[in-house]
């Protein structure tokens, strides 16, 4: 166990601490200045926190009688813990739904002064940007995947406790940098030599590197929000998926040819993917709904956040994808 920062410092609890989020936040947080406290199950793999310098707590959101001495006397909590993918689809909704209703009913129970709580939701709740138009934070949600449903349950939890305590939840979109396993899969094909044109190529895509969302977070920690205030959180740039592909290329060093996958069989890849992953009782990283929501176009208005919080994403796509692919051939990830 570590301690980080002296007694005056804010405290800040960080659940889902061992996540690809959770780590990067927990660094990000202890460098300005927060005593930083990992919430994490008792099997957690700890090794990418090694080198962050924090106290562990133990819990699982699943096991609500494991929450108390978790919450009790923290500042603020960084709720990260959440599935993306799982075996069975009711896991999804075990951790991101009855998770967080486990943990805000303990945060009521046993930490009254807490300062604020923000959920790291997904963007995903709404489904895509339809007829042209941005994405905001009035956007009426349509989830295409059961995570994408599970999360905006999550959030609709969430809202029930905003009369209890401060509340603030952020909607990230694209989340990609180094030690990211999700969007690894497309920096590994273009490393491979192919460039995927999955669907239309000329739609339009908008991400965040995880550094950008660890600086949203801790600005929202603090800035002066409605209880229940909604964020989106992306890059202020969006890019064709073309250019996007194309700029993996150029920061993967490699001389790299277009694959043109139409939409109809990316839908049948994802129904077959998801069918096998089935039968062998792995979680899909594939599947129908997945296709369906990679399909979609995403653009997202960064306007709120800008206003409310004073953040705007500071790394471009360009620049996080050449950092991204150095670490993923330092960690021999990529070849």
């Amino acid at each position: 166990m570590h301690d980080s920062g002296s007694s005056q410092s804010q405290s800040v609890l960080v659940t889902g601490a061992n996540g690809f989020v959770g780590t990067r936040l927990c660094r990000h947080l202890h460098a300005k200045g927060y005593h930083v406290i990992a919430g994490v199950r008792k099997s957690a793999d700890l090794s990418l926190l090694k080198e962050t310098p924090v106290e562990y707590r133990c819990g699982d959101v699943t096991q609500p009688g494991t929450l108390a001495e978790m919450v009790k006397d923290v500042d603020y909590i960084c709720h990260s813990a959440g599935l993306t993918k799982a075996k069975r689809i009711q896991q999804l909704y075990d951790v991101n739904e009855t998770g967080t209703r486990n943990l805000f009913k303990a945060i009521v129970d046993h930490n009254p002064n807490l300062k604020k709580v923000l959920l790291i939701s997904s963007l995903a709740v709404v489904g895509g940007s339809r007829n042209g138009e941005k994405i905001t934070e009035e956007s009426k949600p349509r989830p295409i995947t059961h995570y994408a449903k599970s999360k905006l349950a999550g959030e609709r939890t969430a809202l029930e406790f905003k009369e209890k305590f401060p509340l603030v939840v952020i909607r990230p979109h694209g989340v990609y940098g180094p030690g990211d396993k999700e969007v690894f899969s497309f920096f590994d094909t273009v490393n491979k030599g192919i460039k995927p044109y999955v669907g239309n190529p000329e739609r339009f895509l908008q991400m965040v590197h995880v550094d950008d969302l660890c600086n949203a977070i801790e600005k929202a920690l603090t800035a002066k929000t409605a209880s229940g205030a909604i964020y989106s959180i992306c890059e202020n740039q969006s890019y064709s998926m073309k250019e996007m592909i194309g700029l993996l290329e150029q920061a993967s060093g490699k001389k790299a040819y277009v694959v043109r996958i139409p939409g109809w069989l990316f839908r049948l890849i994802g129904m077959i993917s998801g069918s096998l992953f089935k039968l062998v009782g792995a979680a899909p990283m594939l599947t129908g709904d997945k296709a369906e929501e990679l399909l979609a176009a995403w653009e997202v208005s960064t306007e709120k956040g800008k206003r409310d919080l004073q953040f705007e994403a500071r790394i471009p796509f360009e620049r996080g994808a050449k950092e991204t692919f150095e670490w993923y051939r330092k960690e021999g990830w990529l070849k």
